[in-house]
């Protein structure tokens, strides 16, 4: 499996970043023109996923109707939600599948930016490479030096780790733009039913990014660059799919703040 895997996805990456590698000099400029042109290749495949999440976001008001007007009655309530989604032609597992797939391509890039990274075997390297004028010759050596940051190794002054929590925090915001409504259904709701919901949700948006600034503290900062560099491009993604989302407040606030000064 794992050699079906490598000759379908890690061995055409591999090859593209070695050619963009050869290209511009850089492995950190390669890293992140791969990683862009691979997120908008995808692009296609997110669309039904992101049409969803915006339509979902729409009916939001009327979902919150029918927490309030279903109360604990549980089953009523995910009846109903699913008449109200099926009224509008939303299916809520349509973005499964694409998602499943751009999942497996980031996996294998992620694999990809770890085989330059941390081993930098060329002779495992170049066993992969498809054609010979991209082989690195015999004795040479891949550069990893990107800004201030030896791409082999973790960032010695934790910025991209730090950087890469919040904007995971930002984009995890961004996906979540009814939590205020969430959290008013839980408080309105007998029994509080919606406050796993909720809390699941807070988890998720804090606690994930507290994790990836641990991880990256410890992971090779090239590893951590693909990582920054697919956040950023989610969030801009997002952006023009359905706006600001959880961000909005800030974002007005923002602004506020901006033109009062």
């Amino acid at each position: 499996m794992g050699q079906i895997f490598d000759f379908l996805l890690v061995n055409p990456i591999l090859n593209a970043l070695m050619a963009l590698y050869k290209v511009t000099g850089n492995l950190g400029i390669s890293i992140i023109t791969l990683t862009v042109i691979i997120r908008t290749i995808l692009i296609p495949a997110m669309a039904p996923a992101l049409k969803t999440m915006k339509k979902q976001r729409e009916l939001q008001p009327q979902i919150d109707k029918l927490k309030k007007k279903h109360g604990t009655d549980k089953q009523a309530l995910a009846k109903a939600q699913m008449d109200l989604f099926k009224e509008h032609g939303i299916n809520p597992a349509s973005g499964c599948l694409t998602q499943i797939v751009m999942i497996t391509v980031l996996i294998a890039l992620y694999n990809v930016i770890r085989k330059f990274t941390v081993s930098a075997d060329l002779s495992a390297i170049n066993s992969s490479i498809y054609f010979s004028w991209l082989k690195m010759a015999e004795g040479a050596t891949i550069g990893t030096q990107f800004l201030y940051m030896n791409l082999s190794k973790p960032d010695p002054y934790y910025i991209v780790a730090i950087l890469s929590g919040v904007l995971q925090f930002l984009s995890g915001k961004m996906m979540m733009p009814y939590i205020d409504q969430a959290e008013k259904a839980a408080k309105k709701t007998p029994e509080k039913s919606d406050d796993f919901a909720y809390a699941m949700q807070q988890q998720t948006t804090y606690f994930l990014p507290i994790m990836n600034v641990i991880i990256g503290i410890t992971l090779p900062s090239g590893v951590m660059l693909y990582i920054i560099a697919t956040t950023i491009f989610s969030m801009v993604q997002n952006y023009f799919a359905t706006g600001w989302g959880g961000l909005k407040p800030l974002i007005t606030k923002l602004n506020f703040v901006a033109k009062k000064g």
